[in-house]
């Protein structure tokens, strides 16, 4: 509008204004007060917009909120509010290792394994009722896959929430930084001409492992919980090396379907889920990490560990607050847990 009263003042011609999204972002002149939000529109007038009860309920849940901006357009009406926060005294970390299926957290102490089996689900079934489209004009077969694109997003991104979520309470109860692994360039895995089928490339590169990232970070930030980074040089061979002997793990035969998703060490002689493996040992090198930015990186050394194995809780996805206890680790025949004395292993 300032661009086209120049151009007016001058005796340039220009096309009548127009927006292809009418919005209003302000950050000045508004008040929030008697559950509404007024807009000021003249002097000493105000254009009132009445809140619902849940907006209502968190502006009011915390007195130390600020609110900051808001956001119209013609159906929503969104606030931005933000709140001081002090970092959390951690006195531990936990890893979370990111799979297509599958979220692991945890570390020496306990595991927890989120399945996200339903969510790869919801891409194969979008891909299929889009595949199934016959219809020659590009636009409306833009539209639909654009329909049907932004369900399954809303639907995955809803279960990726429960499953933040849920990592975040546990974090704050236990006190526990959170660390994850450095794996953006995992796409160049599943590029064409890889030698691989275009069905598994399309699975593979749907994988939504940034977005919940994203979720855990932005929460962690607003609960004060510390987010350590690991390089790519420690990222390397977290699944592959033993996390109580650093020996390198060896992987089950083609057709040893029960120990598909296990590795061998040969040192502790016994078998390992690679996802487990790959969180202990993320666990702690971002310990590590942070104990030496403090000043304590003598707490963090290998061989500091817990007296049992390690409980990993199976947890569904769509409901993380109902859990299931099943222990997956195996022992020896004829060997008693409560006779472990000492290490991870026997």
């Amino acid at each position: 509008m300032s661009a086209r009263k120049k151009s007016l003042k001058r005796g340039v011609r220009t096309k009548s204004p127009y927006t292809l999204k009418p919005q209003l972002i302000s950050c000045y002149g508004f008040k929030v007060s008697n559950n509404t939000l007024g807009v000021p529109v003249a002097k000493r007038e105000c254009f009132e917009i009445p809140l619902n009860k849940y907006t209502q309920h968190v502006l009011s849940s915390d007195p130390d909120l600020n609110i900051r901006s808001f956001t119209l357009t013609p159906t929503t009406v969104s606030i931005s509010y933000s709140k001081a926060v002090g970092e959390t005294n951690c006195t531990s970390a936990a890893g979370i290792d990111r799979n297509l299926r599958n979220v692991t957290y945890g570390n020496f102490k306990e595991i927890v394994q989120y399945d996200l089996s339903q969510a790869a689900e919801i891409a194969e079934s979008t891909n299929d009722v889009v595949k199934s489209f016959r219809r020659n004009d590009n636009r409306i077969r833009r539209k639909l896959v654009s329909k049907y694109g932004k369900r399954r997003k809303n639907r995955i991104n809803h279960i990726l929430h429960n499953v933040s979520k849920n990592i975040m309470d546990r974090s704050l109860v236990k006190e526990q930084a959170i660390v994850f692994e450095n794996i953006t360039n995992i796409r160049r895995m599943y590029r064409r001409g890889n030698g691989q089928g275009r069905d598994y490339r399309r699975r593979l590169n749907a994988w939504p492992f940034g977005e919940i990232k994203r979720q855990i970070e932005y929460k962690a930030k607003w609960l004060g919980i510390p987010v350590i980074q690991l390089s790519v040089k420690d990222t390397q061979h977290t699944s592959t090396l033993c996390p109580q002997c650093g020996e390198r793990l060896q992987g089950a035969k083609r057709d040893d379907k029960l120990h598909r998703r296990q590795l061998w060490c040969l040192s502790c002689k016994r078998w390992l889920d690679r996802d487990v493996v790959a969180a202990m040992n993320q666990s702690l090198k971002g310990w590590m990490m942070f104990a030496h930015s403090k000043g304590v990186a003598h707490e963090a050394m290998r061989g500091n560990l817990e007296e049992y194995l390690p409980v990993i809780l199976r947890v569904d996805a769509t409901k993380p607050s109902q859990l299931t206890v099943k222990a997956v680790a195996n022992c020896p025949n004829g060997l008693d847990r409560t006779k472990i004395k000492s290490g991870l292993f026997p």
